[in-house]
C-alpha cells in the first residue's frame, strides 16, 4: 500500500529516506472490508429462509388470523358468563350528612396543627 506525504503548506512530497519532516503530514489509504466471505457480502432484499422457518411463520400467521377472525365469537364484555356469581344487591352506605363533612374537616385541621407543632 502506497502512503502519500504532504508538507505543511499541503504540497506532494518524495520522501528521499524513512524520515518524514516536521510539519508533514502523512496519508494512508485503507480499505475497510466485511469479515463475511464474498458470497454473503450485503445484497438488497431479504434472505431466503428455510423450510422450517417459513412453516413456522405461516403457522404463525395462520394462527394469529384465526384469534382475530374469531373474536367476535368470545361473549360480549356485558354479558356474565354462567358461572360468574352475582354483583352487590344491597344499596351503598349513604353518603355523610354536611354536618359530618364539617366535623372532619375541622378534626383534619386540628391534625395538622398538631403535626406542624410537634415538628
Amino acid at each position: 500500500m502506497k502512503s502519500d506525504v504532504f508538507d505543511k503548506d499541503g504540497k506532494l512530497i518524495t520522501l528521499a529516506g524513512n524520515v518524514i519532516p516536521d510539519g508533514a503530514k502523512i496519508r494512508v489509504p485503507h480499505m475497510i472490508m466485511d469479515a463475511a466471505p464474498p458470497a454473503m457480502l450485503h445484497r438488497p432484499g431479504s434472505l431466503p429462509l428455510a423450510d422450517a422457518d417459513t412453516d413456522a411463520r405461516q403457522t404463525a400467521y395462520d394462527d394469529r388470523k384465526r384469534s382475530l377472525s374469531d373474536r367476535w365469537k368470545q361473549p360480549a364484555p356485558a354479558q356474565l358468563p354462567a358461572d360468574a356469581r352475582p354483583g352487590q344487591t344491597t344499596p351503598p352506605a349513604p353518603v355523610a350528612a354536611a354536618s359530618d363533612a364539617a366535623a372532619q374537616y375541622a378534626g383534619r385541621c386540628a391534625a395538622l396543627e398538631r403535626a406542624y407543632k410537634g415538628a
